[in-house]
């Protein structure tokens, strides 16, 4: 048999032909080549693509990129990180600007017409109706007093639910802020890792070698958290007190897919805070927008690498090993942070403890004013106010970042970017400024 099967080979080379193929080689061919599509593709934190990005930039856009890149390159002058709350003596009644009052009062009025056009109704139908009660044995008495006793039962329900739903979301935003401040620490690591292991000469300063590699380090680190906080945050701003829009940071990852040019670049370019060479570089690596900072973490690691070989950093296996262990950590720090924001909040979750506060607050007039009469209209509003700003304070905390994929009400619990962008832009240029000379 084993020789059939060869003398059957043999004569189809003979002939010119070949072998046929088995069930398994036909199986896996054509070969496939993945390939990433720098147009088509968009991580799961940017959101949808917006017809805006396919256009050429104009001039109103180069303004808005260098309006974001003043903001990008700060080291002082920016706000605190959430807004804050101070405490003193009637601080609280008097806060408006940032609150749930300020942002649902709209809202709360709005409920209060339903109460008061029942009331109107009920006193047209009969003016002999007292004003501060139903009275049960009323012929209004009965279906009123059963949708009150079962809205007494969803209350105690969308309670519950309102206030642990609060929590979690609340969790989440920590969660957020936490990994924020762990991407920042990061960005520190490597600098004071650099800063203390950096060649010296005889007199105790810095080598120029080793000064420059810890200038370009710092300035890449600077460019890395700027791109990588443009894919993350995409949404306009408004300032507090005006309706002057902020540019997103997200216009510094704008791609000119006609002339293959990128305006934000180019304007960072200008700026400093990146050569000519890592422009091209990251122009013609053909990867998405959203990756460039990965490339710039590439870099940086390779240069640790390879001043570890020229010696240029100094330092024994132990350290190589510890700066690249805070290389890949600062990777996951930023791959984390997308991470959290794909996965914040199943959708069946928020849509339940959505619609059971919209139900409640449907029926709290009729449920309240058997009982409460004329002051069942001050009664829905309040109601109206708690339960609808626990909701949109809990999908406040859901938006950390403010690019208001879940809550619409402007109600704010945003991280800001600035103070990361600027706190981490000064810790950047502390390394290398104090390690310029030693005491020692």
């Amino acid at each position: 048999m084993k020789a059939s099967c060869l003398l059957a080979i043999a004569l189809i080379a003979a002939a010119g032909g070949s072998a046929p193929t088995t069930a398994a080689e036909s199986m896996f061919s054509p070969k496939l080549s993945p390939k990433l599509d720098p147009f088509a593709y968009r991580s799961s934190s940017q959101g949808e693509l917006m017809p805006k990005e396919l256009n050429p930039p104009t001039k109103a856009d180069y303004d808005e990129i260098d309006s974001v890149i003043d903001r990008a390159v700060r080291t002082h002058g920016y706000g605190p990180i959430i807004p804050q709350y101070y405490s003193h003596q009637k601080r609280p009644w008097q806060q408006w600007e940032g609150t749930i009052i300020e942002r649902l009062w709209r809202t709360a009025l709005y409920h209060m017409l339903v109460p008061t056009v029942l009331l109107s109704v009920a006193r047209w139908a009969d003016p002999s109706l007292p004003w501060w009660r139903l009275p049960k044995e009323h012929t209004f008495g009965q279906p009123f007093f059963a949708v009150s006793d079962g809205y007494n039962y969803l209350l105690t329900l969308t309670t519950f639910v309102t206030t642990f739903f609060v929590g979690h979301s609340h969790d989440f935003w920590r969660r957020s802020y936490k990994l924020t401040r762990s991407l920042q620490g990061r960005l520190n690591d490597i600098g004071l890792l650099c800063a203390s292991h950096a060649r010296r000469s005889d007199d105790g300063g810095l080598d120029a070698e080793a000064l420059e590699l810890l200038e370009s380090t710092a300035r890449n680190l600077r460019l890395l958290h700027v791109l990588f906080y443009a894919d993350i945050c995409y949404r306009k701003t408004v300032r507090a007190g005006s309706q002057t829009a902020i540019a997103s940071v997200r216009l510094l990852l704008s791609f000119d897919r006609v002339s293959r040019t990128a305006p934000g670049l180019d304007r960072l370019l200008e700026r400093g805070l990146l050569n000519r060479r890592e422009y091209d570089t990251l122009v013609g690596v053909a990867l998405p927008p959203s990756r460039w900072y990965l490339v710039v973490l590439g870099w940086v690691t390779s240069r640790l690498a390879a001043a570890r070989a020229k010696g240029v950093l100094t330092g024994g296996a132990g350290f190589e090993q510890v700066a690249l262990g805070k290389c890949c950590d600062l990777r996951a720090a930023c791959m984390s942070i997308p991470d959290e924001l794909a996965a914040r909040m199943p959708l069946a979750y928020v849509h339940f403890t959505h619609c059971l506060v919209d139900i409640l607050l449907l029926i709290a007039p009729f449920g309240l004013y058997p009982y409460l009469g004329v002051f069942a209209i001050p009664m829905t509003g309040v109601i109206s106010l708690f339960y609808r700003g626990l909701l949109e304070l809990s999908k406040s905390f859901l938006d950390p970042f403010g690019n208001r994929r879940v809550s619409y009400s402007g109600l704010s619990a945003d991280i800001s970017i600035d103070c990361l962008i600027g706190e981490s832009n000064a810790g950047s240029l502390v390394w290398p400024q104090g390690a310029r000379r030693l005491p020692f």
